[in-house]
């Protein structure tokens, strides 16, 4: 247990780490439009937020069980320091492969501060009284997310797009300087080498699954060899991982604790969730920008209703949890929440009333609010200590890998609309449609809300699904 004077450097510099991760996610959400207007064109937005999602999803059970093997604090300070390298390489892009290699080490990073950030506190507080402190993590997010877009758009009118990632480095840096402060608990000598085998195979699953929602549909058709043939080895590779991660001596992501209910609940609705939060994050900052006409900066205000929800459930949820003792009501009516808000953005049209937006995304925000950290909690709770490194990631690990997912899949539908509804000339910058002739600006509005409101249809059974998740299993003590 911590010494009571090491827990403010020990919480400070885990938010000010997993602000800097979470940062780098919505900052660049609002400035994509541009970015992709001015490398590549807006059909290929999905690609740049999918490479930082998956090395972040694939990274984040590596950092897990590094964190269990070493301790969180030398690996939190790596994983930052490899934030940092690709926050540089993003920065200074000058092709649009170039910024995906950035965004790809950013992403890997990031994955390690996320899940990290989480670990440094789980191995110093009791599960009960972590609620507060999931609390404070959900309002790191939350301020992120609403400094994302704002400051975002600020960046972008002012010094360009390259800040927005250059920027968050002197963030990275006061945390590394941070976590430094906190106490370094060394764990157990290790039963067995690290599975690097099952980890290789995992990422290749993973990063063959994202590729392949990224690209068929847009790159190529469904219907082709080539979806045909990553898909034959996608599985291939997801069966090999299975395979190996059940005999291996000290997996990367122990097929046991899946067999713990409410663990296995926690990840299945975090992957569900992730893929709904993320694509709320992305798309809905490009359709006000895009369809609405609004600038960066507008934008950003515009999806306070959503992350200023977000903030307040999540406090909110925490003192609940340290109140009560208990996790699965909260998540349970977040992802109640989510169904309500997604079916009221069901509707979308290019004129939808800026008040019913509002409505919506703020019911976005509440219900991921109540959902997001608390699964991390509960995964935690339902393993021993020895596990808790890699159970926090596991759950952070699904949330990513649901918000790769999600953010691939709701950009193919949006690429594929885009693509045979338009010619490839009007996909520019948000400046660019707004300087076409009404008739086309027009077609690019329906053609582009159209693609949007088919992902927020397909986003409804998920968030239905992770309340199902939820509800169904026997919810485990707090301990």
């Amino acid at each position: 247990m911590a010494e009571p004077l090491s827990m403010p450097a020990v919480l400070s510099g885990a938010l000010v780490a997993l602000f800097a991760g979470s940062l780098t996610n919505t900052i660049a959400g609002i400035a994509l439009p541009t970015i992709a207007g001015e490398l590549g064109g807006q059909d290929q937005v999905a690609w740049v937020a999918s490479a930082a999602l998956l090395a972040m999803t694939a990274a984040t059970p590596l950092w897990g069980k590094g964190a269990d093997r070493r301790g969180p604090r030398p690996l939190l300070l790596a994983a930052i320091g490899v934030f940092v390298a690709g926050s540089l390489v993003a920065g200074t892009a000058s092709a649009m492969g170039w910024l995906i290699a950035g965004r790809a080490v950013q992403g890997a990073g990031a994955g390690g501060v996320l899940a990290l950030s989480n670990a440094l506190v789980a191995g110093l507080v009791p599960a009960r009284d972590r609620g507060r402190y999931t609390g404070w993590f959900g309002m790191s997010f939350g301020v992120a997310s609403v400094a994302g877009p704002l400051a975002g758009g600020l960046v972008v009118g002012s010094w360009g797009w390259r800040w927005c990632f250059l920027g968050v480095v002197p963030i990275a840096l006061l945390a590394a300087a941070l976590v430094r402060l906190a106490p370094h608990h060394v764990p157990a000598a290790p039963r067995a080498p690290v599975d690097y085998a099952g980890g290789a195979l995992l990422a290749g699953a993973l990063g063959g699954l994202v590729l392949l929602l990224s690209a068929a549909g847009s790159a190529w058709p469904w219907l082709s060899w080539w979806t045909a043939a990553l898909s034959a080895a996608v599985v291939a590779l997801g069966v090999a991982a299975v395979v190996r991660e059940r005999r291996a001596a000290d997996p990367i992501l122990p097929p046991r604790l899946f067999r713990i209910p409410s663990f296995a609940a926690a990840c299945g609705a975090s992957f569900l969730v992730g893929a709904v939060m993320f694509g709320g994050i992305i798309y809905l900052p490009q359709y006000l920008q895009v369809v609405r006409g609004f600038d960066a900066v507008a934008a950003g205000l515009l999806m306070l209703p959503q992350i200023g929800t977000m903030i307040l459930a999540s406090v909110v949820t925490g003192r609940g949890v340290v109140a009560s003792g208990r996790w699965e009501v909260f998540p349970a009516a977040g992802c109640a929440l989510l169904v309500a808000g997604l079916v009221m953005l069901a509707p979308l049209t290019p004129h939808l009333s800026l008040w019913w937006l509002a409505a919506a995304m703020a019911v976005l925000g509440a219900g991921t609010g109540m959902t997001q950290q608390v699964l991390v909690l509960a995964a935690q709770n339902a393993v021993g200590t020895g596990d808790l490194g890699v159970a926090g990631s596991a759950a952070t690990f699904a949330r990513t890998l649901g918000g790769a997912v999600g953010v691939a899949a709701f950009g193919s539908v949006i690429s594929s609309r885009l693509r045979s509804g338009l010619p490839g000339d009007l996909l520019g910058t948000p400046e660019q449609i707004a300087r076409l002739p009404a008739a086309l600006a027009e077609s690019v509005h329906l053609t582009y809300t159209g693609g949007l409101r088919l992902a927020f249809l397909a986003a409804i059974p998920l968030a239905a699904l992770a309340f199902a998740a939820i509800v169904t299993v026997r919810e485990t003590p707090l301990r």
